[in-house]
């Protein structure tokens, strides 16, 4: 399964049924949510999804805006919410932070989906049943077959991404066999390969913040509710959607990289979370986004037929690369010189030779483990900080 996302271009018409159809959908969710927790908090009883689609019909009696809405668009919102109830006690039983479902403001329910039906793309027209018609920028062709639908309202306007169910393709031998990665902050990157040069970090949110002060400051001037303050915040958040862009631009290209040269990719098991719980570098952290790019780098592997292996992230820029003996240095020092073999090296070249030497102990054959060298003492941060995986 794959996404494509293309850019539309609604009519007024077709933008106001957009708008009116996201605001009925959200007091929907807020409603099966609402029942959801009077039931068990009343009567300690728990409803089903197929206990509420039971009443979608009395309900659409009542409320004849519900009633223009697509069935199948309707239904899937109380898909939703049972997602929604079911990931809260999947983390209930794995012992991380639950995180109860909650209810959502208009500004905060942004998308609709048809799941099954009621779509058809033909051309440069997307047909959506009980809308109409509208124009649709293909920036890309379609390689398979459409499953569902997704109307998504961003701040720079209305997208639509196709979930696609792709055909296997003949997967090619990547022409080196293994390479440890090791992310950082001076270096966005730095590869265990001798022969490939650091990758530059772009610092895409240090290089507008200049600009995004200024559209906080303007929003902050602007009176609360008056046409000036939506017009100014719409402003500052297509700019922070650009610097968002900029990143995933960035972090899929070079992942594409890596995937193309390299058979097997060993990246750290990092907990990003607890790492930016330190104020001295969590704005750096965060705008490299390293949580992203091993994502991106997992999801590309996968369907390049490759194995990405995480690591024990533990000692990796202080144990030698050539010998193995540990020693200790502190953050600023940038040149790693082995009192042991006398091996001197660039601390980020010799950490990603470490890691790829760790990521030796996976098991054969697995296309996404975890090689620790030594057990790793987990601390409560790290139980709450979300596995990456696609």
């Amino acid at each position: 399964m794959k996404a494509y996302k293309y850019k539309l271009k609604p009519s007024a018409k077709v933008n106001a049924i957009f708008e009116s159809w996201l605001a009925v959908l959200c007091e929907l969710y807020n409603a099966a949510l609402q029942e959801r927790r009077d039931a068990y908090r009343i009567n300690h009883l728990s409803i089903s999804r197929f206990d509420q689609d039971k009443q979608l019909p009395d309900i659409k009696k009542d409320r004849p805006d519900l009633a223009r809405v697509h069935s199948q668009v309707v239904q899937n919102v109380l898909m939703r919410v049972a997602f929604a109830f079911d990931n809260f006690f999947r983390r209930v039983k794995e012992g991380q932070k639950p995180g109860f479902p909650r209810f959502r403001s208009r500004p905060r329910y942004d998308s609709f989906t048809y799941p099954q039906s009621g779509f058809s793309l033909k051309g440069k027209k997307l047909n959506l049943s009980k809308i109409g018609k509208v124009k649709v920028h293909l920036s890309r062709p379609i390689e398979g077959v459409i499953k569902t639908c997704t109307i998504k309202r961003e701040a720079d306007g209305w997208y639509v991404i196709f979930a696609v169910e792709e055909p296997k393709k003949d997967l090619a031998p990547a022409p080196k066999q293994s390479v440890g990665v090791d992310v950082g902050i001076e270096s966005f990157a730095t590869l265990s390969d001798d022969e490939a040069a650091p990758i530059e970090n772009p610092c895409y949110f240090r290089r507008a913040e200049c600009d995004l002060k200024k559209a906080q400051r303007r929003v902050s001037r602007r009176v609360k509710g008056s046409k000036r303050r939506k017009k100014a915040v719409r402003l500052l958040a297509r700019k922070h959607l650009k610097v968002k862009r900029q990143r995933r631009d960035f972090h899929f290209k070079e992942a594409r990289k890596l995937v193309n040269e390299y058979q097997s990719i060993k990246v750290e098991d990092l907990n990003i979370k607890g790492m930016v719980k330190n104020h001295h570098l969590a704005k750096s952290i965060s705008d490299a986004g390293w949580g992203q790019f091993i994502m991106i780098v997992i999801y590309k592997a996968e369907e390049a037929g490759r194995a990405v292996i995480k690591v024990n992230p533990s000692y990796t820029s202080q144990e030698c690369s050539r010998c193995g003996k540990r020693n200790e240095i502190t953050l600023a020092t940038r040149i790693y010189r082995c009192s042991q073999c006398g091996l001197v090296i660039h601390r980020d070249r010799n950490g990603a030779k470490r890691i790829e030497q760790k990521g030796r102990a996976a098991p054969s054959g697995s296309r996404r483990g975890v090689a620790c060298e030594e057990p790793r003492t987990y601390q409560a941060a790290d139980l709450e900080s979300p596995a990456i995986t696609r």
